[in-house]
């Protein structure tokens, strides 16, 4: 929805749309700073977003999406939406009542506004409403612990803000649906927000909306592996691995658990050789073997290739029928130069569509890893896997790939 909003905002001002980093309040990169009398005013769009309620699986989140134009008119839409952590479920707040008690629903409301004197007595702001109207009205019904904030503005009674009437349970009781009554159980129990547990590998990313960065590991498995998965699994953030086909054979365990959480898992070699000094049929027995000994670990045959020390030809790329990812920052772990190094040059250097190059073989990376995940979050940016930067569709067989698409 938010991503909807903001593209349908930019087509209609034909405007490019590009993902944010280093944001400062008022949406600038940097301050602004200067100006001019006579400056146009300038069109504006803010989306905020609030929790009305988080309790047992479900969370309901508003959205407020206000709009200026430079005619001085505003315009704002607001809705909550609910989802449901036990069953994947998602809806707007219309969908808390069952479909065609929406009047009745719309009723309730009228008469909370005639006892506040927003309304004459005896009038209904309603009347003539149709189903789709009806149900569009009810869209920002916002769940608690009492009852329901209905928050409309009402035909005739528009004020400066929103117009919210609560509304108690056992008056919507018979009016429910059953997401409604899911809803209105969680609501009232109080309960922490507890939904059930996800699969690892990070929640699903938009990186045609959000900027993306991809944090890569080569060399592994290793036995520090298992160690780095628990900080991703805990943070929630997907990662590749270029895997040797060697280490894989070692540790067919930890292989099959980078697939299992939900990362990437690519091909990195069977021995790490430069490839461009082997015969083409060395090439393809490297390549042909990793690609084997994951798929035995993992039931998954990679659809990459991370060329050891990022080393390639024209000649070297002809001969796999894979594309070759490389990096466009790379930390150099591997020279060992302490934790606070390694979580600059990796968060620090980071732009949007980075591919970030570390080793599951130090401790140090492992150590890093938590603080590079937190500074990119701050910095605005979101963690992909290197198919998740471009929509599970990599290029094709032979080509280059440094970055993400920008």
């Amino acid at each position: 929805r938010v991503a909807a909003a903001a593209r349908g905002f930019a087509d209609a001002n034909g405007a490019a749309w590009t993902p944010g980093v280093d944001l400062v309040a008022g949406g600038a990169s940097v301050p602004c700073s200067g100006g001019s009398a006579y400056a146009v005013t300038p069109t504006r769009l803010s989306i905020d977003c609030s929790i009305v309620v988080a309790s047992g699986t479900v969370i309901g989140e508003r959205l407020v999406v206000a709009e200026s134009g430079a005619d001085g008119e505003s315009r704002s839409a607001r809705e909550v939406w609910y989802a449901d952590g036990a069953d994947g479920g998602v809806h707007d707040g219309a969908a808390l009542y069952a479909a065609g008690t929406e009047h009745r629903v719309l009723a309730l409301v009228a008469e909370a506004l005639r006892a506040a004197g927003r309304v004459d007595a005896g009038e209904d702001p309603f009347a003539g409403t149709s189903p789709e109207a009806a149900r569009a009205l009810l869209v920002d019904s916002a769940a608690g612990g009492a009852g329901v904030v209905v928050t409309l503005a009402v035909p005739d009674v528009e004020r400066s803000c929103p117009t919210s009437v609560h509304v108690p349970w056992r008056l919507l009781d018979p009016f429910l649906s059953e997401p409604g009554s899911i809803v209105r159980s969680a609501a009232v129990s109080g309960d922490p927000y507890a939904p059930p547990s996800a699969p690892g590998g990070g929640d699903p990313v938009d990186c045609t909306l959000l900027a993306c960065v991809s944090l890569t590991f080569d060399d592994g498995p290793t036995s520090l592996t298992p160690s780095l998965l628990d900080v991703l699994d805990r943070e929630r953030a997907a990662a590749t691995f270029y895997v040797q086909g060697s280490s894989v054979a070692r540790n067919p365990g930890t292989a099959a658990r980078i697939v299992a959480a939900g990362h990437e898992i690519a091909n990195h070699t069977w021995a790490h050789p430069n490839l461009t000094t082997l015969t083409d049929e060395q090439v393809r027995d490297e390549v042909r073997r990793t690609q084997d000994a994951i798929a035995s670990a993992t039931g998954v045959r990679p659809t990459s290739l991370r060329p050891p020390y990022g080393a390639s030809n024209a000649e070297v790329r002809e001969l796999v029928p894979l594309p070759f990812v490389v990096w466009d920052l790379d930390t150099r772990d591997w020279q060992d130069p302490g934790v606070d190094v390694v979580v600059e040059r990796a968060a620090g250097g980071a732009a949007p569509g980075s591919i970030v190059l570390m080793h599951d073989t130090h401790e140090e990376t492992i150590e890093a890893v938590p603080s590079i995940i937190d500074r990119l979050r701050a910095r605005g940016f979101a963690l992909a896997s290197v198919e998740g930067q471009f929509a599970g569709a990599l290029p094709g067989r032979g080509a280059l790939v440094s970055h993400g698409p920008r």
